[in-house]
Order: structure tokens, then C-alpha cells, then sequence
């Protein structure tokens, strides 16, 4: 089987000289682990981009080309954790093995705590134990008991709790991951932007917002499920978006997530400022200078450890906090309802101006739509169903609603509308001098840990985004590269932040900025589309064009009323900002535009075919042990029987399914499928291999139709195994051998 990833196979690693095999395959077996190791720390990256993660991936198949080490080195503990990804290297015979382990050992020792290396190798065997004796002239069981370092200990403690974490049942991580990534910086502008309604206003409108991203976050989840593109490699928000919309749907995508990231960037800078200059004396600009450092150094190495385990740690211990925090301000809530102004849902109506600052900062707070298709690779992984998924991203919105209520109410009644309302730091200065001390202190490290660390989010992400907007500046930047050629692209990248820091320090020495404003603005203007229209269409679109069916759907939120009257909901708001609430031209204007634009997203997408029904036929490898092919026909994301035939050297298999299993894939020549007469619209043909470290790769071959109105011939050997054709109907074959290798 091939080392996919890296060029060999086992079989080829074994052809060298006897001395040499047991270090080439060690070399194998670290540099596939340092490339999942390097993908372990990108998980929950939601700053990376298909270019950016090429630059690394490329950087990373260079050095491995070139017999270099990789980037990254594994340690013991990396190579322990993923002992069942690199197993297949291990060579068949005990000789071999007991090599490989004494190289293995003379490197990193083999302690006892490395249990998964032990029984991947077969350690406990007593052939090999007798040959790795023989070998090295020691035991196997007297390198088990030595003393470890406290550094060691500190690891192997380390990596055994972060295992213990992402091993959470697959709908309970992805309950955490989008309820952690969700609730950020945001919740601290809550009380702020609600200050003019009344306990019962305020929380109706909080859980109509989280009922209607419930309803987004689903539409989502079920797009992702539905792509084959997002279970593999490197795909990430955009490469959905244009899968399903195309290029309307990036053109609108790339500017809008540029916007929101850079004023929340600026809004990063203005509450963590504000808030540690509440909690310590010194200036809002010296704390806003030393966020622009930090951030500087982390866009110098061009890197950000985002693992799962790193992420839901992160977030549980900002969770406690907010709420802690929310509960100190209850306990201290003043009684009678004049702290908190009596407002019903009808004089909200009768007077917009207090909805100014409540609708975009709503969106904001509960815009976890990129956190739930980062963590749709790791939950896909372990329930390709997409159930876990589901249910999870729905949970995280309905505990982020619950988490949201509690904070607008409590800090709401312990400081009153007069405190709060054009507050221009985050409401935990404020609440400090009602409650006490003990809210600077907790406050300040949420900011850190929420609003310091999301900086950096938002930094990388416009720093990336400039590699794609400067693609010339791209490669010039990659870290690994010599310090004065990485200049001049680390300066055009970076030069948005720079100019943003500067703004801000300007805006702060005048007095003329908040926390709360350009939240409100920003959300208003991007998150309708990033969080409301495109949810809603890629789900029509998914639906009518899906390469994979999910174990579970909400049937009705596809309904063409409910997604009519999503979008309607989300177009009128945009309308009635920019035509009666907001009072500012340049607000008004961006407003009106953004309005105006979803139509034309809409009816753009629908002319260029993002509605149009396919068909999609699919042939997939996927490792073992043991390994197995997979040829599945669908057909407007539902299953479509169809006569199969596979054929191999003993003859053809025929079967009228919509999905067949296939024992020995090697051994196959060629798959046909003969496509229901009635059948119309596109045809995706997919014949891919998944690789051992998750990535996909073209299987080589020819695609052959024949019977139907287009005859087609055409060979897949490179890119993605993918093609999209006119829907040419009868037979369609796809030829395994004769055009190219042996795939």
C-alpha cells in the first residue's frame, strides 16, 4: 500500500540496503506524523485560507522531497498519538520490525507510557522481543521502567489530557467546539446594545436572534455535510461558498470577511484597551500598543497553535468566567424595576433609535457560522453521518442563547440603563465599580483569553487574506525562508494591520471610538449575508447539487418558504437600518447597498446554475486495514438506484444499487454506472483516494460516456479527480487502467 503523502510505498522503503531500511522507514514514519502533527495545530485555525495552507503544505512536501527533516519535529508523545496512522509503514516480517524499533528506541527511548507505539509494533510478541534483543542487545522490558524527567512527565501528562479531551463522543465536540469559538468578545457588548430595552424586551429579542441562527447554523451544517470537498485536506469556508454558489458567492465572500475581520480588529484593540486600562490606571493606547506587539510576532511566524484541545480548554475557562461574572452582577441587581427600564416589544416599534446598536451586535455575538465548518473536519471524521454535527452546532446555539440572556439581564439590572448606554469600554469596567475588584481581576482575564487571543484570529486571517488579494507577495512570506527575502511580503501583508492600529491610537487620543459602535456597524453590514443569506442558499443549492447524503436533516428549514422567508427577514432589516434607524450618510448608505445586493446575490447565483439539479457519481478509496472502494450515485442529494457494474480481471459484478462496496479495489478495471433514461441536469463524475494522513487524491483514469445525447472521453490523472459535465446520460464508465498508471 502507498505511503500516500509522500511519494513511496512500504514496499520501496524496503528495497534499500539492510542497514539502511530501518532509518528510512523511521524518516517515513516522522515525517507523517510531523504533517499530522502540523495539521493537529491548524484544526480550529479559522485565520487559514486554501493559499495559505498550500504555502505550508508545499513548504512542508519540499523539505520531504528534498530529504530534509520536516518543519516540525515530532516528539515521542506525537509519534505515540498517532501510532495507527503511521502502522502501515511498519514492515510485515519480525526481523524488520525489531529493526525499525531499535532505531526507534536509540532516538526516542521506549518508555511504558508509550503504550500505543508498543502495541502498534507488537511489542508484546515474542518473536519480535527475541529478535529487538537479539538486535540491540537488550530487552525490551529494561527500557520500559526507566525514570522520566519532570519535563517528560509534563509532556506525557500533557498529551494524555489532550486526547482524553478530543475524544469527547463526536455531537458533544461539536457541541463544545461551536459554543466556545461562539462566544467571544461580543458577549462583553451585550448589555451595552440592549441598555434601552426593557428584561423582557431585551430577552425576547436575544432568543428570536439565537432561534433564527439556530435556523442558519443548521442550514450550514447540512451544506457541509452534503460537500465531499470539506471531509479532506485543506477546504475551508470559501472553497464551500464556491462549490455551491460559484464565483458570485466568493466575490461577495472575500470583501465581506475582509470588513468583518478588520474592524474586529479594531474593536479587539479598543476592549482589551479599555478594559485592562479600567482594571490598571495606564493608558487605553499603551495596552492597545502592546496588543499591535504580540500580534506582530505571531504574523512574523506566520503560525497560531489552534488545536481542539487548545480551543475547548480556552473556551470552557472563558465560559466560567463570563458566567461567574454574570452571576456576581445578578447577586448584586437592584431591586425594583427602575433599574431596569420596563420596555415592551411594541414601543421598541414605536421608537427604532433604541434598536441602533441592537441588531448588528446580536449578529455578532451569535455568528459562530466559520467555527462549525472548521470543527465539521474533526466531527466528520468520527461520524461521517453528520448527526453529531447537527445536533451539536444546534446545542451550541441554544446554550450561547441561554448564556446570552443571563449576561444582558444580570449586568443589565446591577448597573441600569444610565450606566450603560453609550458606554464606550466593554460593560466590565462599569460593573467593577458597582460589584467590586473581583470583576476587574476575572474580567481582565477573559479579555485576555476572549478579545486578546481572538486578536490574533483576526490578525492572521487579514494577514492570510492579503496573500490571496497579493498573490506575488505569497510565497515571499513562508516561514522557513530567509529573513530578507520574507520582508517585503511579511510588509505588503501586514500593512492592513499596521494602518488599523495606527487608526485606532488616533480615534483613542481623540476620544471619538468605542467598543460597542463598529460592533454594531460591521454586524449589520456583513453578517446578514456571511450568517443569513448564504447559510440559507448554499442549503437550496446543497440540496440540488450534494456529493453525500446526511444521517439526519431538518426537513423543513429546505422548505422555499422557510428559506424565503429567512432571507425576507434578514433583506427587511437591512432596509429599515439604512432607511430609518440609522441617521449617519455613510451608515445609511452601506446599509441600503447591502440590501440592495442580496437580490442581486440571489438572482446572479441562480442565473450562473448554483440551483441546478446534478447528478453525482463517486468512486472512493478509502485505507484500511483493511482497505476498501466505494462507488455511490446520487442524484439532487438524494440516492439514485442505478445498474452497476465493476469489472476485474475474473470477470464483472453487476448490481442495481445506489452505492456498492468494493473488497479489493486494486484488482478493479473498470466502474460503469447506466444513468435512469429520465435523469437531466449535471453530471459530477469523482473518482478520488483518501489518504492515511486525510488528504484526497485523483485516482488516474478515463471517463468514458457512452448511449447518452453527448458522447464524452476525457482522463482524470491530476488535481482532484473531479469533473463537471453537461449531463450526458447513458452508460458512464470509468477506466481504472489503460490511460495511465495503475491507480
Amino acid at each position: 500500500m502507498a505511503a500516500e503523502g509522500f511519494g513511496f510505498s512500504r514496499d520501496e522503503l524496503l528495497k534499500g540496503l539492510p542497514a539502511r531500511r530501518a532509518s528510512t522507514l523511521l524518516f517515513a514514519i516522522e515525517s507523517r506524523t510531523a504533517l499530522l502533527v502540523a495539521r493537529d495545530r491548524r484544526a480550529m485555525a479559522t485565520f487559514e485560507t486554501d493559499t495559505t495552507e498550500a504555502e505550508k503544505e508545499g513548504a512542508f512536501m519540499a523539505a520531504l522531497a528534498e530529504g530534509r527533516r520536516p518543519p516540525l519535529r515530532p516528539t515521542i508523545q506525537d509519534l505515540d498519538r498517532h501510532a495507527a496512522d503511521w502502522a502501515d509503514l511498519l514492515p510485515p516480517d519480525v526481523e524488520g520490525r525489531a529493526a525499525v524499533l531499535r532505531q526507534f528506541a536509540d532516538k526516542y527511548g521506549l518508555p511504558a507510557q508509550a503504550s500505543s507505539v508498543r502495541r502498534i509494533v507488537g511489542a508484546s510478541d515474542a518473536g519480535l522481543a527475541a529478535a529487538f534483543e537479539r538486535q540491540a542487545g537488550v530487552s525490551l522490558d529494561s527500557l520500559a521502567g526507566g525514570p522520566l524527567s519532570l519535563r517528560e512527565r509534563w509532556r506525557w501528562w500533557r498529551s494524555r489530557s489532550a486526547a482524553r479531551i478530543e475524544d469527547l463522543p463526536p455531537a458533544w465536540l461539536a457541541l463544545a467546539l461551536t459554543l466556545t469559538e461562539t462566544v467571544g468578545g461580543g458577549i462583553l457588548a451585550l448589555p451595552i446594545a440592549f441598555a434601552g430595552l426593557g428584561v423582557w424586551a431585551a430577552t425576547a429579542l436575544l432568543i428570536i436572534f439565537g432561534l433564527v441562527n439556530v435556523l442558519t447554523v443548521a442550514a450550514l451544517v447540512e451544506g457541509i455535510t452534503r460537500n465531499g470537498n470539506m471531509r479532506y485536506g485543506s477546504s475551508y469556508f470559501g472553497r464551500l461558498v464556491g462549490d455551491y454558489l460559484g464565483r458570485p458567492g466568493n466575490a461577495v465572500l472575500t470583501p465581506a470577511l475582509f470588513l468583518l475581520n478588520a474592524v474586529g480588529f479594531v474593536v479587539a484593540l479598543v476592549g482589551f484597551g479599555s478594559t485592562l486600562a479600567g482594571a490598571t490606571g495606564l493608558p487605553i493606547g499603551a495596552w492597545a500598543a502592546l496588543l499591535f506587539a504580540v500580534n506582530l510576532v505571531y504574523l512574523w511566524r506566520g503560525s497560531f497553535n489552534a488545536t481542539v484541545a487548545s480551543a475547548l480548554t480556552i473556551g470552557v475557562v472563558n465560559i466560567a468566567l463570563i458566567t461567574t461574572i454574570s452571576l456576581l452582577a445578578l447577586a448584586h441587581a437592584r431591586p425594583g424595576a427602575s433599574a431596569f427600564p420596563t420596555v415592551t416589544l411594541d414601543e421598541v416599534a414605536l421608537d427604532p433609535s433604541v434598536l441602533e446598536l441592537v441588531f448588528g451586535v446580536a449578529l455578532m455575538a451569535y455568528f459562530g457560522h466559520t467555527s462549525a465548518g472548521n470543527a465539521a473536519k474533526v466531527v466528520l471524521a468520527r461520524d461521517p453521518s453528520g448527526r453529531s454535527l447537527l445536533w451539536g452546532n444546534v446545542g451550541a446555539m441554544l446554550a450561547a442563547m441561554a448564556l446570552y440572556v443571563l449576561a444582558v439581564v444580570a449586568i443589565g439590572l446591577a448597573l441600569g440603563q444610565d450606566e450603560l448606554t453609550g458606554y464606550a469600554g466593554t460593560a466590565i469596567t462599569p460593573l467593577a465599580a458597582k460589584v467590586g475588584p473581583i470583576v476587574n481581576v476575572l474580567g481582565s482575564v477573559y479579555v485576555v483569553l476572549a478579545v486578546g487571543l481572538g486578536s490574533i484570529y483576526l490578525s492572521l486571517s487579514l494577514f492570510n487574506q492579503m496573500a490571496e488579494l497579493v498573490p506575488s507577495m505569497s510565497a515571499r512570506a513562508v516561514v522557513g525562508a530567509s529573513v530578507r527575502s520574507r520582508i517585503p511580503g511579511f510588509v505588503t501583508r501586514a500593512a492592513p494591520i499596521a494602518l488599523i492600529f495606527l487608526a485606532v491610537e488616533s480615534l483613542i487620543a481623540l476620544g471619538s471610538i468605542s467598543f460597542t459602535g463598529p460592533l454594531s456597524v460591521v454586524g449589520t453590514v456583513t453578517l446578514p449575508l456571511l450568517g443569513g443569506i448564504f447559510p440559507m442558499l448554499m442549503l437550496v443549492a446543497a440540496r440540488s447539487k450534494g456529493d453525500r447524503i446526511p444521517g439526519r436533516v431538518i426537513s423543513f428549514i429546505g422548505a422555499p418558504m422557510v428559506v424565503a422567508t429567512t432571507i425576507g427577514v434578514f433583506f427587511l432589516a437591512e432596509l429599515s437600518y439604512g432607511l430609518f434607524i440609522w441617521t449617519g450618510p455613510i451608515e445609511r448608505i452601506a446599509a441600503i447597498a447591502v440590501a440592495a445586493l442580496i437580490p442581486v446575490v440571489w438572482l446572479v447565483t441562480w442565473r450562473r446554475g448554483a440551483f441546478r439539479r446534478r447528478t453525482v457519481i463517486e468512486l472512493r478509496r478509502e485505507p484500511g486495514p483493511p482497505e476498501r472502494g466505494i462507488l455511490t450515485v446520487t442524484a439532487i442529494g438524494r440516492q439514485l438506484p442505478a445498474e452497476l457494474i465493476l469489472a476485474d480481471d475474473g470477470g464483472a459484478r453487476r448490481a442495481v444499487a445506489a452505492s456498492i462496496t468494493i473488497a479489493d479495489p486494486e484488482a478493479v478495471r473498470s466502474a460503469s454506472v447506466i444513468l435512469p433514461a429520465e435523469i437531466t441536469g449535471e453530471l459530477k463524475v469523482w473518482a478520488h483516494s483518501i489518504t492515511h494522513d486525510g488528504d484526497s487524491t485523483a485516482i488516474p483514469c478515463r471517463v468514458s460516456a457512452t448511449g447518452g445525447s453527448r458522447p464524452v472521453d476525457l482522463t482524470l490523472s491530476t488535481g482532484d479527480g473531479q469533473v463537471i459535465l453537461d449531463n450526458p446520460g447513458g452508460t458512464i464508465t470509468l477506466i481504472l487502467r489503460g490511460s495511465g498508471p495503475r491507480a
